[in-house]
This record gives C-alpha cells, sequence and structure tokens, in this order.
C-alpha cells in the first residue's frame, strides 16, 4: 500500500513538472500532448480526479490558444506599423505594390498574390501586379464583368475560397502565371477607402484550407493602407506635375525649364538652343486696358510658341511676359525660322478691343549650347544678353547671340 502510495505520489510529481514546463512555454504546447496526457491518466483517476484533471486540462488548452492568438495579433500588428512606416516614406506605386505582396507574405501564405483596380465607367480591370511563386507577371488588363474580381467589385463582399473543389469554375479568372500548379485556397478581399471601392487585393495558397477569418481581416487592414497609399501617391503626382505647369497658359514654368534644360544637357548630344521671348508692350496693355488684356496678350503669346515648336520643343513661362523655347539638336538657322513663324502668327491675331486692335510685339534673344556656354545658367545669361541687346536696338525685333 506504501509503494503503490509512493508511486503514485512520484507520478503525481512528474505531471506537476510536465504542467510546469508547459505554463513555461505555452506557446509551443501541442494540443497532441495534452490529449496524450488525458489518455494516459483515462484508468488512473477516480472520477472526481478525473473531471478535475479534465479542467484542468482544458484551461491550459484554452490559455495555449489565447496566448497564440496574442502572439498572432502583436507580430501582425509589428507589420502592419512597419507596412505605414514604409508607405509613408515611398510616393511611387510600384514600390507600395510590391511592398504589400512583401509583407503579407510575411504574415501568410502568398503563394500567388495580386492587387487590381477598377474606376467606375471603365471596360476593364487594371491588375498592375499578380505574382505567382515570387514573380510578377503583371500588368495586365482583363475584361470587367467576368470571374470574381468582377463579384468582388459588384458585392463589395469578401470572397474566401479554401479548396477549389468549392468553385471548379472559371479558374483563369482567379490567378495568372506558371500553369504548372494551381493555388488552392483564395482570398479576395475589397480594396475600400471610406465608402469608395477602389480595388481587389487576393492572397492565395497552393494548400487547400490554408486560411483562417484572422487573414481575411488582416487582408481588409492591409487593403485599406495599401487604397491609401496609392491614393497619397497619385495626388502626390498630380500635385508635382502641376508644380511643373503655369496656370495661366498651361505652359511649363520655371521650375520645368530649369530641370529640363539640366536633362537636355546631361545627354551624349547636349547641343540644345534656347530661345528667350519677351512682351514689348504688356505694361502698356496692363495700364491701358487693365490687366485682364494683359492676361489675354500673354495667352496670345503663349499660343503663338506653341502653335509654332516643333514636335521635340518644349515650350515655357518662364515668369511674367517672359517666355523660353528649348529646341534640342536644332542650329541657329533653324531657331531663326520658329521665331519667324511666332512673330507671322501674332501679326496676323492681334488682341480685338473695342476701341481697335492691338498688335503684339515681343523681342527675341536667342543662344545655343555648347557653341555659346558651356553650363545651363551659362546658356542662360547669353540668350538674356542677346534678348537685351534685341531691346535696346528698338525691341520687336531678334539678335542671336553669337553675332551679336
Amino acid at each position: 500500500m506504501h509503494e503503490d502510495f509512493a508511486v503514485r505520489e512520484a507520478y503525481g510529481r512528474q505531471l506537476l513538472e510536465r504542467y510546469s514546463q508547459w505554463l513555461n512555454r505555452i506557446e509551443e504546447v501541442d494540443r497532441s500532448e495534452i490529449e496524450a496526457v488525458e489518455r494516459e491518466l483515462a484508468g488512473l483517476l477516480s472520477e472526481e480526479d478525473s473531471s478535475l484533471h479534465s479542467s484542468v486540462m482544458k484551461e491550459i488548452g484554452e490559455l495555449h490558444e489565447k496566448v497564440n492568438e496574442m502572439l498572432w495579433i502583436s507580430e501582425h500588428m509589428k507589420i502592419l506599423h512597419d507596412l505605414s512606416h514604409i508607405f509613408a516614406k515611398t510616393f511611387d506605386e510600384s514600390e507600395i505594390l510590391w511592398k504589400a505582396f512583401e509583407l503579407v507574405s510575411r504574415v501568410m501564405r502568398a503563394d500567388a498574390f495580386f492587387i487590381a483596380f477598377f474606376d467606375e465607367g471603365d471596360s476593364e480591370i487594371r491588375v498592375p501586379i499578380s505574382i505567382d511563386s515570387g514573380i510578377n507577371y503583371g500588368p495586365l488588363t482583363v475584361p470587367y464583368g467576368q470571374g470574381i474580381i468582377s463579384r468582388v467589385f459588384d458585392t463589395r463582399q469578401t470572397i474566401h475560397i479554401r479548396t477549389m473543389k468549392d468553385e471548379p469554375s472559371e479558374p483563369e479568372m482567379i490567378r495568372w502565371g506558371s500553369p504548372e500548379i494551381d493555388t488552392n485556397t483564395c482570398i479576395f478581399v475589397p480594396l475600400m477607402l471610406g465608402n469608395q471601392m477602389k480595388g481587389v487585393i487576393s492572397a492565395q495558397s497552393y494548400r487547400e484550407f490554408a486560411y483562417k477569418k484572422e487573414h481575411e481581416e488582416l487582408l481588409k487592414i492591409i487593403g485599406f493602407q495599401v487604397a491609401s497609399a496609392i491614393e497619397t501617391a497619385r495626388l502626390y503626382e498630380r500635385v508635382y506635375q502641376m508644380s511643373f505647369k503655369d496656370e495661366l497658359t498651361g505652359l511649363c514654368n520655371y521650375r520645368a525649364f530649369h530641370n529640363d534644360l539640366e536633362q537636355l544637357m546631361s545627354k551624349e548630344d547636349p547641343s540644345v538652343v534656347l530661345i528667350m521671348l519677351d512682351s514689348d508692350n504688356l505694361k502698356a496693355v496692363n495700364d491701358h486696358y487693365g490687366h485682364h488684356s494683359g492676361d489675354e496678350l500673354i495667352r496670345r503669346i503663349a499660343e503663338a510658341l506653341k502653335v509654332s515648336a516643333g514636335s521635340s520643343d518644349t515650350v515655357y513661362r518662364y515668369a511674367g511676359d517672359e517666355f523660353m523655347l528649348l529646341s534640342p539638336g536644332a542650329g541657329m538657322e533653324e531657331a531663326v525660322e520658329k521665331v519667324k513663324a511666332i512673330r507671322e502668327f501674332l501679326q496676323s491675331r492681334p488682341l480685338v478691343q473695342e476701341d481697335g486692335s492691338i498688335p503684339v510685339a515681343v523681342s527675341v534673344g536667342i543662344a545655343r549650347f555648347p557653341d555659346d556656354a558651356d553650363t545651363a545658367d551659362g546658356l542662360k545669361r547669353a540668350a538674356d544678353e542677346a534678348l537685351y541687346r534685341s531691346k535696346r536696338r528698338g525691341k520687336n525685333c531678334t539678335t542671336v547671340f553669337a553675332s551679336s
């Protein structure tokens, strides 16, 4: 009897040690370990002790699940923080999409992955990124109205396919990539920004039943961050492009001029002609007819420059009534012909007022890189000097720097 008690006591100590080890590594405990211990003790404990032990085992199992859930949430919140941090630093749409794939791959299996965009009224869905086994098969387009992607756009609901046995039709509309192996689990989540539907994000696995409900929710959060980042990037691009445009004339502005000139001068064949043009009578028009007429004069000169510019030329409103025209590879004779065309346009289209018409006269200076200068600032100074000489010669004339 005493020996039997000692054996039971020793076995009890072993169980306590095992339970203590479980609590120290609760996140690693396998449910099968708990079930094995329950089976082991099934015939050894009294009915009362067995009930108590089952309750302890149940609590250990629930604690294991809660700790793992908390660890899962903690790890994924860290990844979502990383995602927002990365998105805050870039306005490159392609980089945003690729980073989204990389971070989705950290939180769930993403053997295949894509993000699709659709604007209301379009006939096609744009898929800028479509990855299968690490290879990007995008960009591509698919007709709107076909397959699961269109269904998500129409319903604004997540579609979770746990096995392809659930969705035998139209598999080609689910993924694009290697035909050697197909995905079996797919999540399609709407990209929502406020109440607006922006697109669809999809994570897919070759395995069946690879995702849980938590993965759907996580992909929704990631999708919202992607939609926000893409919207910000596109807004930034619009603002950035606007910063290079002159609002009154629609021409490029002085910032674009300096940017373009530096790029032209860095090419293998950097020869470029700069035509600098200045109105002769803007102040008189403003004083006599008002600034509204002055604005019309500026727009008329801009129109003349646009009509007379060649296909490779770029025209700029540099400041006030000062304009620039960059003509890559042009010679001086060609530049003079362009100025002649500008003058003819202006002569045939004076500003019409109630008391008559106002002729539009301009003074012009021309310089060429690298003949007349070896830097961007030097080229601008050369053209400016030629323009100054035109003004001193009585205005409404053209001066070429080399012959000035």
